[in-house]
C-alpha cells in the first residue's frame, strides 16, 4: 500500500501546505508540521517491520504484515481528526484544508480496506473528522449531506473492495512462499548433486585404479581383458555423465563459477581439434579445421568453459556422423561477437527436434538411438555461452546436415593471452639426468600417475592424449624421449597395423631435426615386445617400478646419443 500513500501526500501535502500557510494561525501551522513530522517516522518503521517479516519463512509473516499495515492507518486516522478539528479556523482557506481532509479520508479508508475489522474502527473514525468540520463550516444542509454522502459511499466501497483486497494480500503471500520454496528446493537439489556427484566420482575412480591394476595381471587372456577395458570405458563415461549433470544443474541456478578473461580462441580450436581428430579418424569421417584471421582484439569467456562447449559440438557432431565430413570452422569477428562453428554430413534434424535438443534431459531418438549420453550437452552448453555473454544456435536439415555454432563477445581492446612456449629450456650442466619427456597416455588416471613419476625424477613432461597431438607438440619443440602408455598395441601381427604403428613412429622421429628420438613403451604383457624391438621402440614391462622407468630413459638417451657420435 506504500505507493498509495505516497500517491495521496504527492496530490494533497501541497495543496494543504499552501491552504494552512495562508489561513490558519503560525502556531497551528507549527503543529500541523510537528504532527506530520511524528506521524512519518512512526509509519516507515512499520512498513520496514512488517517488509522485514515478509521476508521471513513464518506463517505469521501475513498476519504481522496486516496488524502493522493497521497500526500504520491508526497513525494517519488521528492525524486527519486533529487536522479536521481544528482546520474550520483557518478562514478563508478552510474550505480547502477540509476538502483535502476528506480526501484524506478516503485514503484512510482505502489503505483500511484489506481488514474488515480495522476498516470498521479506522474507516468512520476517519470520514467523521470532514463530516464535522463541514457541518461546522456549513450552515446549508445540503452541502454537508453531498459531503456527507460521499464520504459514506467511499466507506461503503471500501467494505465491498475488503474481499477482493484480502485476497489479492494472500495470493501476493502465497506466490511469496512459492518463490522461496523454490529457491530453497533449487539450493537443496544443487547441494545434493555436489554430495552424490563426489562421493559417486571418489567410488568410480577407486573402480577405475583397481581395474587398471588388474589388466596387468590379464595379458594373456584376452576376453577377461576386453571385458575389463569395457568396465573402464563404462566408468570414464559414468563419470561424464556426473559432471555434466553437476554442471548443468548449477548453469540453470545461476550458481556456475565463470571467468571472463581475453582467449586465444585459434589455439582452443587447434586443441580440441587435435583432442577429437583420432576419434573421427576412426570412424572414417573427414575432419578439417579452418581457422579465419582475426582483427586486432580477443574473444571474451572462460577458456575451460569455451573447451567444453566445443568438446560437446564436435562430440555430438563425430557421433552421430555415420559417414561423410566434420569441420570446426573459426569465423572472423564481426559486430562484437566472434562464432565458431561445427558443421557435419549427419542425418539432420527437423525443426521441431532442433527445438528440443537443448531442452535438458532430451534426446532425439531417431538420431541417438544406441548412443551413450545423459541429453545435457546442448543444454549445458547453452547456458555457459549466456553466462559467458554470447550466445549459441543451430541450423539442420534432413539428410543433409547440421550446423551449430558458439557466439563469444569479442573486444577489439583486449589483448590476447600470449601462447605458451613449446619448446622447453635447456637443462643445466649440473642436471645432465634431466630430459625433455612427450608423455602418450589415452587414461587420465594413468597420464598423471606417470607424469608425477617423471617429474619426481627430475623430468619435464609434455602430455598427450592422442597420437596427433603427441605429434604436433613434438614438432613444436625439441624432445629428448617419448613414454607411450596407450595399453596393448593393436594386433602387429597384420601388416597393415605395423605398417600404420610404423608410420607414425617414423614421423615422430622426424620432428626432431637435432638428435634421434627413443621411444619407451609401457607393455602389460610381453608378446609384442620382439616386433616393437624391430620398430625401434624399447619395451617396458608393466607394472613398472620408478627406478626402472628412470634407468630405461637414461640409457635409452646415452644409446642414442653414443650412436650419434
Amino acid at each position: 500500500m506504500f505507493p498509495y500513500v505516497l500517491g495521496f501526500f504527492g496530490i494533497g501535502l501541497p495543496l494543504f501546505l499552501w491552504a494552512a500557510r495562508v489561513g490558519v494561525s503560525p502556531w497551528l501551522m507549527a503543529l500541523y508540521l510537528l504532527i506530520l513530522s511524528a506521524a512519518w517516522p512512526i509509519f516507515l518503521a512499520l512498513r520496514g517491520q512488517a517488509e522485514a517479516r515478509a521476508a521471513l519463512d513464518a506463517p505469521e509473516a501475513l498476519n504481522g504484515r496486516l496488524w502493522r499495515q493497521g497500526l500504520g492507518g491508526g497513525v494517519w486516522t488521528l492525524v486527519l481528526l486533529i487536522v479536521s478539528l481544528t482546520a474550520p479556523s483557518g478562514g478563508a482557506t478552510a474550505d480547502m484544508l477540509v476538502t483535502v481532509c476528506a480526501g484524506a479520508a478516503i485514503g484512510i479508508v482505502f489503505f483500511s480496506a484489506p481488514v474488515l475489522l480495522y476498516l470498521l474502527i479506522l474507516g468512520p473514525l476517519a470520514v467523521a473528522g470532514p463530516m464535522y468540520a463541514f457541518q461546522t463550516l456549513h450552515e446549508d444542509a445540503g452541502v454537508t449531506r453531498l459531503i456527507s454522502g460521499g464520504l459514506v459511499l467511499a466507506l461503503a466501497m471500501g467494505i465491498i473492495l475488503n474481499r477482493h483486497m484480502r485476497d489479492h494480500y494472500r495470493l501476493q503471500h502465497e506466490a511469496l512462499e512459492a518463490a522461496r520454496a523454490r529457491e530453497d528446493m533449487t539450493a537443496g537439489k544443487v547441494a545434493l548433486m555436489e554430495t552424490l556427484s563426489r562421493e559417486v566420482k571418489t567410488g568410480l575412480t577407486g573402480v577405475a585404479q583397481t581395474l587398471s591394476l588388474g589388466l596387468t595381471h590379464l595379458a594373456r587372456a584376452p576376453a577377461p581383458r576386453q571385458q575389463v577395458e569395457t568396465a573402464l570405458d563404462e566408468v570414464e563415461r559414468l563419470q561424464t555423465i556426473l559432471t555434466t549433470t553437476l554442471d548443468n544443474d548449477e548453469a540453470q541456478a545461476g550458481q556456475i563459477a565463470i571467468e571472463q578473461a581475453p582467449l586465444d580462441l585459434a589455439l582452443i580450436c587447434e586443441q580440441a581439434a587435435a583432442d577429437f581428430a583420432e576419434l573421427a579418424r576412426g570412424r572414417d569421417l573427414a575432419f578439417t579445421v579452418t581457422l579465419a584471421e582475426q582483427p586486432v582484439g580477443a574473444a571474451i569467456g572462460d577458456a575451460r568453459r569455451v573447451r567444453q562447449i566445443l568438446g560437446h559440438l564436435l562430440g555430438n557432431a563425430i557421433q552421430y556422423t555415420p559417414s561423410g565430413r566434420v569441420e570446426l570452422k573459426l569465423l572472423p569477428a564481426a559486430d562484437g561477437l566472434v562464432r565458431v562453428k561445427v558443421v557435419d554430413s549427419g542425418p539432420g534434424l527437423s525443426p521441431s527436434e532442433l527445438e528440443r535438443a537443448f531442452r535438458p534431459h532430451t534426446r532425439i531418438a531417431r538420431t541417438s538411438s544406441g548412443a551413450p549420453g545423459a541429453g545435457l550437452g546442448l543444454s549445458l552448453s547453452k547456458s555457459l555461452a549466456e553466462l559467458m555473454g554470447g550466445g549459441m544456435g543451430a541450423e539442420s536439415t534432413l539428410d543433409v546436415g547440421s550446423k551449430f555454432w558458439l557466439d563469444l563477445p569479442f573486444d577489439r581492446d583486449a589483448v590476447p593471452p600470449a601462447r605458451p612456449r613449446a619448446e622447453m629450456p635447456q637443462p643445466d650442466a649440473d642436471q645432465a639426468a634431466s630430459l625433455r619427456v612427450l608423455l602418450l597416455a589415452n587414461n587420465a588416471l594413468r597420464a598423471a600417475e606417470l607424469r608425477d613419476q617423471l617429474e619426481g625424477l627430475g623430468h619435464r613432461c609434455l602430455t598427450s592424449t592422442t597420437r596427433e597431438r603427441a605429434l604436433s607438440l613434438a614438432r613444436k619443440g625439441g624432445v629428448d624421449a617419448c613414454v607411450i602408455s596407450t595399453g596393448a598395441f593393436e594386433n602387429l601381427d597384420d601388416d597393415g597395423n605395423r605398417q600404420t604403428l610404423s608410420a607414425f613412429l617414423d614421423s615422430l622421429r622426424a620432428t626432431q631435426a637435432e638428435a634421434r628420438m627413443k621411444i619407451v613403451a609401457l607393455l602389460p604383457a610381453g608378446d609384442q615386445a620382439e616386433a616393437l624391438q624391430d620398430m625401434g621402440v624399447s619395451p617396458v614391462l608393466l607394472p613398472q617400478g620408478r627406478d626402472g622407468l628412470a634407468r630405461a630413459l637414461i640409457s635409452d638417451v646415452q644409446a642414442a646419443s653414443a650412436s650419434s657420435s
